[in-house]
């Protein structure tokens, strides 16, 4: 089934209600890795390292208070040349994480990952402890539909200070399968500018 725009899923109750009956319970990844928010950028790297994971959720006291992702490693540690065992987590961590309950829709978890412009969304059980995450990626894979709804959501909420580039488009990265609003040609795919980065390619 091919979902043709936002539209197209209000007007047609099947597809709609399809999107609208698949939960982030279903979908979300349920191994959480948790640290205190006393723990290193080493410990944190080691962390997703040892586990394949690509973000880790900080807590303090007992309760969680940010993510960090490989990005977070990338960008704050690494790139600014930090020796990752003297960076705690909390200096590094994106705060504070945003969470939705097991029962939200994978429509309205996608409308707030755009509005909030993540990739991740904490998942709870109805309290404050975080049981799964879910990334744009788990949504897109169950419903490749959203894509154009992800697209009209960009659109209406995009800064008007943006300048448009005629070289980027928005679209799912060919190489992590992200859901972008900027893409660039590389070597014969379009690419996000992480895996950009990752090919070798620079501006």
């Amino acid at each position: 089934m091919v979902i043709g725009t936002k539209w197209d899923v209000e007007e047609e109750g099947t597809a709609g209600q399809l999107l609208n009956d698949i939960v982030l319970r279903e979908i979300m990844t349920q191994d959480v890795f948790i640290l205190d928010i006393t723990s290193t950028a080493l410990e944190v790297a080691q962390a997703m390292k040892d586990n394949n994971i690509g973000s880790i959720i900080v807590s303090k006291d007992g309760n969680p208070a940010g993510i960090i992702t490989e990005r977070d490693i990338v960008h704050k540690v690494m790139a600014e040349d930090v020796k990752p065992s003297t960076m705690l987590a909390e200096e590094i961590m994106s705060s504070p994480i945003i969470t939705v309950k097991s029962s939200t829709d994978v429509i309205k978890a996608s409308e707030i990952m755009v509005k909030s412009g993540i990739r991740r969304l904490g998942v709870t059980n109805g309290d404050d402890e975080i049981t799964g995450i879910v990334t744009d990626r788990d949504i897109l894979t169950v419903a490749p539909g959203l894509n154009t709804i992800l697209e009209d959501l960009i659109e209406m909420n995009r800064e008007h200070d943006i300048p448009e580039t005629a070289e980027f488009g928005r679209g799912i990265c060919q190489r992590c399968d992200s859901y972008v609003d900027s893409l660039s040609p590389v070597n014969g795919l379009m690419l996000c500018e992480d895996c950009k980065e990752d090919e070798g390619y620079y501006d």
